[in-house]
C-alpha cells in the first residue's frame, strides 16, 4: 500500500480564530513574511485554493453540535487543493473546547466518486482506521454530502511549537450542488470578502516573536466555523 494511503494524525493541538479586514491581512502578510515560511502547498505567493465537501447526519448532527457549541465534536470532510483530484483527502475534524485536531487519509478520485455517488465501499480498500470508520458512517449512521467550501488561503509554518498561521479570504460554499469538482461555478459568498479569516495553531505555546506581530486583543475572535456558514448562508 502506498504510504500516502495510510493514515496520518496530529494531537490536539491549540486553535485561536479571528476576523479581521483586507487591510489588516496585507499589513499581517508583509510581518509574518520576515519570520515564517509559506507551506507547501504554496503555489502562487503563498496562496492557494481550499475546496471541502463537508458531510453529515439526515438530522444534522455535526451542524447543531458546532452551532451549540458543543466541547467535544467532530466533522467529516473531503479536501481538494487548487482543484487538483490528483491528491484528494479525507478528513476528521475533532474539537475539544479551543484544542483542535485533524486525522487524515489520502484517496484517490475513482474512491470520492464512490463515495459522492454510491456507498464508498471501496474505502475497505485502504488501509486505514479513519476509511473504515467514514464507511460506517456512511451506511450506519447516514452521513451524506451537505455542502462544498471552498476559499483562497495563504499560510505560514514555523517549526518552533508547530506553529501554523493561516489567512483565508474569499469564502464561498455551496447553494447548491456537493460536488467540490463539478458544482464550483454555483458558489456564493458565505462571508462578505472585506473579511478574511485569521487562524493561528500551534503545539504548547506561541512564541512571542510571532505572537507580537499579531493584531491586539481589539481584534474580534470568533468560533467562526466555514461548514455552519455553508450550510446557513446560501
Amino acid at each position: 500500500m502506498d504510504r500516502l494511503m495510510q493514515d496520518s494524525s496530529q494531537d490536539y493541538r491549540h486553535e485561536q480564530k479571528y476576523y479581521i479586514t483586507q487591510t489588516q491581512a496585507t499589513e499581517l502578510t508583509s510581518r509574518l513574511c520576515r519570520v515564517m515560511k509559506f507551506d507547501r502547498y504554496s503555489v502562487d505567493h503563498g496562496k492557494y485554493l481550499i475546496s471541502s465537501v463537508y458531510f453529515d447526519t439526515p438530522e444534522d448532527r455535526s451542524l447543531e453540535g458546532t452551532e451549540a457549541g458543543l466541547l467535544k465534536r467532530k466533522k467529516y470532510r473531503i479536501r481538494s487543493y487548487n482543484h487538483d483530484d490528483s491528491f484528494i483527502v479525507l478528513e476528521r475534524k475533532s474539537k475539544r473546547g479551543s484544542l483542535g485536531k485533524k486525522e487524515s487519509v489520502r484517496i484517490d478520485r475513482q474512491i470520492y466518486d464512490d463515495i459522492m455517488y454510491h456507498r464508498g465501499k471501496s474505502l475497505l480498500t485502504l488501509d486505514s482506521d479513519l476509511a473504515r470508520e467514514f464507511y460506517h458512517m456512511i451506511n450506519v449512521e447516514g452521513y451524506k454530502p451537505k455542502t462544498v467550501v471552498e476559499y483562497t488561503r495563504r499560510a505560514f509554518v514555523s517549526d518552533i511549537s508547530n506553529v501554523r498561521i493561516t489567512l483565508d479570504m474569499n469564502i464561498k460554499g455551496s447553494g447548491s450542488g456537493v460536488d467540490m469538482f463539478l458544482d464550483s461555478g454555483s458558489l456564493v459568498y458565505t462571508v462578505p470578502p472585506c473579511w478574511v479569516v485569521l487562524e493561528v495553531k500551534y503545539d504548547h505555546f506561541l512564541p512571542d516573536h510571532i505572537r507580537n506581530l499579531l493584531p491586539d486583543d481589539s481584534v474580534m475572535q470568533s468560533s467562526c466555523s466555514k461548514y455552519v456558514y455553508g450550510r446557513t448562508f446560501t
